[in-house]
This record gives C-alpha cells, sequence and structure tokens, in this order.
C-alpha cells in the first residue's frame, strides 16, 4: 500500500514537472535562497503567464494542479496528493525541494491569475504590504520590473483593490472612472490575459488613473475638506477632476450644508412617503444650487450627476454621513 502510494505521489510530482517546467532548471534552482531564488521564481510565474495553450493560461492551470479559484489557496476536496504532509514523506529530500519551489511558483501564479492580493514583502520584496498606489516601493517595483506580464496583473489587482475601496466609501464617481477606464484610443482596460494593449502602457494607465484620484484626494485634505464635500464635489462633476472648482465647491458646500440639516438620518425607520418627500425635496435643492451656482447643462434631471446626488443624500438620510471620516 505504502509503494502504491509512493508511486502515485511521484508520478504526480513528475507530470507537473514534465508539463510546466520542462527545460527550466527546476532541479538546479531547487536550493536557491534569497534574491536568487526570488528572481528565478518571478522568471517561472512570467513564462507561465505569458504561454496560453487553451482557454487559460499555464499560471492558471498549474495553480489549478493545487487549489480551487478561490481566495486564500483553499484545497478541492480531493486535493493534489502534493500537499499532504503525509504523501509528501513518501518523496525524497531532493523531490521535496523540488515541490517547494513549484508550490511557492503556483501561489503566486494562483493570486495574480485570480486577481488576489499576495505578500509583496515574499514575492517582490517590498516591505509595505498594501497594494495602493500611495505605495511607492510598489509603483516603483511596478514602472522599472523587467516581469512586465507580472507588473501587468499587479497593476490590474491594485486597481481591483481601490474599486472595493471605493464602493465601501461610496465614492460613486472614482469607482465609475476606475471600472470603466479606457486607453487614449478608447480600448477598455479590460483583464490582462484578454488585452492587446502594450504591457508598459497598461501598467501606466491605471497607476495614472490611480495617482490622479489619490492626489485629488489628498488636495481636498490639504484644503481642509470634509470627505463628503469632496464627494459632493465629485458628484457634481460626474468624474474625479484634476483640480477643485471655486464654483462647484460652492455648490457642493450649499446640498452639504442642507444634507446635513434637513436630510440627515431623516430617512430612519420612516415610511415609504416620508422618505420620497424628503428626497423630492432634496431635488428641489438640487435644481436651485445649480441654478444658483452651475453653468447651464450642469446636473440635469435624470443625468448621471443628478443621480449620484439623490444617491448620496439617500445614504445620508440613512445616517451614513462620512463628515469626521478623513480616509479612502
Amino acid at each position: 500500500m505504502t509503494m502504491t502510494k509512493k508511486s502515485i505521489t511521484r508520478e504526480e510530482l513528475a507530470y507537473i514537472q514534465k508539463v510546466f517546467f520542462k527545460g527550466a532548471g527546476l532541479d538546479e534552482a531547487r536550493l536557491l535562497k534569497g534574491e536568487e531564488r526570488r528572481a528565478y521564481r518571478l522568471s517561472q510565474v512570467e513564462r507561465l503567464l505569458a504561454e496560453k495553450p487553451r482557454s487559460s493560461t499555464m499560471a492558471v492551470l498549474l495553480s489549478d494542479e493545487f487549489w480551487s479559484a478561490d481566495e486564500g489557496r483553499s484545497q478541492y476536496e480531493a486535493s493534489s496528493p502534493l500537499l499532504s504532509l503525509k504523501e509528501q514523506q513518501t518523496l525524497t529530500d531532493r523531490e521535496m525541494d523540488r515541490l517547494r519551489l513549484i508550490v511557492e511558483i503556483a501561489g503566486l501564479c494562483h493570486d495574480l491569475s485570480l486577481h488576489f492580493t499576495f505578500s509583496l514583502k515574499e514575492f517582490f520584496g517590498i516591505r509595505k504590504s498594501d497594494f495602493r498606489v500611495s505605495n511607492k516601493g510598489l509603483v516603483k517595483w511596478l514602472t522599472t520590473t523587467a516581469y512586465e506580464r507580472i507588473a501587468m496583473h499587479t497593476a490590474y489587482i491594485m486597481k481591483k483593490e481601490a474599486i472595493g475601496v471605493y464602493v465601501n466609501r461610496h465614492y460613486l464617481p472614482a469607482q465609475d472612472q476606475l471600472a470603466e477606464l479606457a486607453a487614449e484610443d478608447g480600448t477598455w482596460i479590460d483583464m490582462p490575459e484578454s488585452t492587446e494593449i502594450p504591457a508598459r502602457d497598461y501598467v501606466r494607465i491605471i497607476l495614472d488613473e490611480l495617482l490622479q484620484i489619490e492626489r485629488h484626494w489628498q488636495h481636498g485634505r490639504r484644503l481642509k475638506l470634509r470627505p463628503d464635500l469632496v464627494i459632493l464635489h465629485d458628484e457634481i462633476y460626474g468624474v474625479v477632476p484634476c483640480r477643485f472648482d471655486k464654483g462647484v465647491l460652492q455648490a457642493a458646500q450649499a446640498l452639504y450644508d442642507y444634507m446635513d440639516k434637513k436630510v440627515q438620518g431623516r430617512l430612519v425607520g420612516q415610511d415609504k412617503n416620508v422618505r420620497s418627500e424628503v428626497l423630492w425635496h432634496f431635488a428641489d435643492k438640487v435644481r436651485e444650487v445649480r441654478t444658483r451656482y452651475l453653468s447651464k447643462g450642469w446636473v440635469e434631471d435624470n443625468s448621471l450627476e443628478f443621480n449620484y446626488l439623490m444617491s448620496h443624500a439617500e445614504r445620508c438620510g440613512k445616517g451614513w454621513w462620512n463628515e469626521e471620516d478623513d480616509a479612502l
């Protein structure tokens, strides 16, 4: 029985080596340490991301040998025997060295291909662990690395993470701007494995957009603007602009003051008729403010900008008011 298990485990390892690492010098690399080991892993992940024998990349196929498509690298119910400690004990030390290296490479293949965050310190040697554009070490790595496909997937993860933050904070202009991000020629920023945009251009477009939103928000903080006031300003624009417009800020301030006095918490525990009346009055306030502060054509009824403001008022009415929260 032991020999059968040993044979199955060894055969599984041999199969993975043959299919995914033929000619890749895996046996020579198995004892590498530090930066040399990191460089080898990245070179193999880059290669596997580039190879697409079927509808999936080799990186996805290698990941599937070990884990499901869930975050956290969850094993399948009938997982690979190579992930079983008991089965691993049937392998030689040399085979275990190769297996450990394969699992490290497969782990990054899993997270990059499925766009989950991973350890930047382990794989890139970057101390700061977050995937925000404020992580200068990460931005430098992405814009200078030779591993262009890895950079593309990492930039896409940053975009995905930022959208999640803006969704949670109800920053709809930023959320939609990133979700609908496109190149100058109108090409949509699709997932890295599906795009025709050159790798460095792809990374630059995402980073530029993330930086523009970040700088705009930091500018608002320097001006000591309340978070909801910044968001109202941007909702009136319908996008996250490069600057704060004085007239739009006046309009946003007027709406902010009205919401703070007339809308905040007013929808909590109220029936449908009361909720409709509160929002109806706010819609009238929007029309009044646009006439007073904005040029013709701004925030027309049923426009995206109008709907942004109405959604904001509804959140305020339900008590979701971010005036004390200064971070996005």
